[in-house]
């Protein structure tokens, strides 16, 4: 197997699993990854047999994350710094990794190709590990690190360009400085991030790698860091602007425009959860203000037809209170309007009608108890065919078995049973 399809199979056996991760990511850290804090997380996968993972103080499991993946220097162990430290500790889940081989011999191109596939499957074990207990975006992921760890980050970006929305090599530059890209078209439009101290050894490496990586196609951010030898300038304005620039802003207008059109679309709890989402991504951008006050608005409008559903409970027909309760439910699915929309459905649900008081001198319950038996029928024969108009069957079941449950000797019910039937063979 060639490194190129090793690199291939690792990534793509990665999508399957991260897709399982999904389906069963949770809503909060898992025990052990609080924010603000650094943890260790055991994994035989990877170089050195563990990998750290810092957990923004700022998390909340409500949106998805950047990562970055962080290498450490030459006789260093797993750390995520200087990226916890120049992110200010905010807005990026911070992976720290190690290698496989750390011995110094000097390996032929065929070598170095087996080994970065070798790592590349190490990112691959540690993303899974780091996906299923975090909401991180794949979408935002990036790869850094500082001297050796700069090194190698420029050889993960030629590894698997694919998965990296941006490279930052500090105190370093290209490591196959003298070899040319397998594939000239690999890094076009990549953000690659190269800093180094004015003074430090590698200062023309760095310059070589940058002008390399631009005739390649690359977008490249240059940073000299004045005075200093091979050392992190921890002050930088620059890299943390450029993390953002690349990651959670790149994101933004794509996903205002998803939202937006989710609203048109009449999906208003999924437009709710997406403009609430952005808008918790920066309190000064925008784009994301914008999305906030979309939010507000859509959550004012909501209250007050959830207002309305309520005062249409105790005055309008109960057929009527539940076509409206059914609309709302369906509009605003996936949010906590939609879920409120259910709860009254239940309770209308479970409420029986009263049974009209019998004139005095003429009794007659039955026909009353008739009555009632055709009110609730037609108002769960209704609310089935709403929820069948919107493709949601197994809710327009619940109310189809009402109907068979309570009167089961009815045409209602005879009614409700061939609906079932025919569902059944849909």
């Amino acid at each position: 197997m060639t490194a190129r399809f090793a690199l291939a199979a690792a990534f793509a056996a990665l999508g399957s699993a991260l897709a399982a991760e999904r389906a069963s990511a949770p809503a909060a850290p898992a025990p052990g990854l609080p924010p603000g804090r650094e943890t260790r997380v055991d994994e035989p996968k990877v170089g050195g047999g563990y990998f750290t993972v810092y957990v923004p103080s700022d998390y909340r499991a409500s949106r998805q994350w950047p990562a970055i993946f962080c290498y450490h220097g030459q006789g260093g162990k797993q750390t995520v710094w200087p990226f916890r430290e120049v992110t200010g500790g905010k807005g990026f889940i911070v992976v720290g990794m190690s290698y496989l081989d750390q011995s110094p011999r000097r390996l032929t191109t065929a070598e170095f190709d087996q080994q970065m596939a070798r790592e590349a499957e190490c990112v691959a074990a540690a993303l899974a590990r780091v996906e299923g207990r975090l909401a991180v975006d794949r979408e935002q992921l990036f790869v850094g690190g500082f001297s050796v760890g700069g090194w190698m980050a420029s050889s993960m970006a030629e590894a698997c360009p694919e998965l990296w929305a941006g490279v930052a090599i500090l105190g370093a530059g290209r490591q196959k400085f003298d070899l040319p890209l397998k594939n000239p078209r690999i890094l076009r439009n990549k953000p690659i991030y190269i800093g180094v101290g004015e003074k430090d050894p590698n200062f023309p490496a760095a310059q070589k790698g940058a002008d390399f990586y631009r005739k390649a196609g690359a977008v490249v951010t240059f940073e000299k860091y004045d005075g200093l030898a091979h050392q992190m300038k921890m002050d930088t304005q620059v890299l943390p602007a450029w993390l953002l620039a690349n990651g959670p802003q790149r994101q933004l207008q794509p996903r205002l425009a998803a939202a937006r059109a989710a609203e048109q679309a009449g999906k208003l709890g999924k437009a709710f959860a997406l403009y609430t989402e952005l808008a918790q991504v920066s309190e000064t951008s925008e784009t994301c203000l914008a999305a906030a006050d979309a939010a507000k608005r859509l959550a004012e409008q909501a209250e007050d037809r959830l207002a309305e559903a309520e005062r249409a409970l105790a005055e309008r027909p109960r057929e009527e209170a539940a076509r409206l309760l059914a609309a709302l439910a369906t509009r605003y699915d996936g949010s906590p309007f939609g879920e409120r929309a259910d709860a009254l459905i239940r309770k209308l649900q479970a409420e029986r009608p009263a049974e009209p008081a019998p004139p005095p001198e003429k009794p007659s319950p039955a026909p009353a108890t008739a009555d009632r038996a055709e009110r609730e029928c037609r108002t769960w024969w209704s609310m089935a065919d709403n929820y069948l108009r919107v493709q949601k069957p197994e809710k327009a079941r619940e109310y189809l078995l009402n109907i068979i449950e309570r009167h089961p000797d009815s045409e209602w019910a005879a009614k409700a049973r061939g609906r079932l039937a025919q569902l059944k063979n849909e």
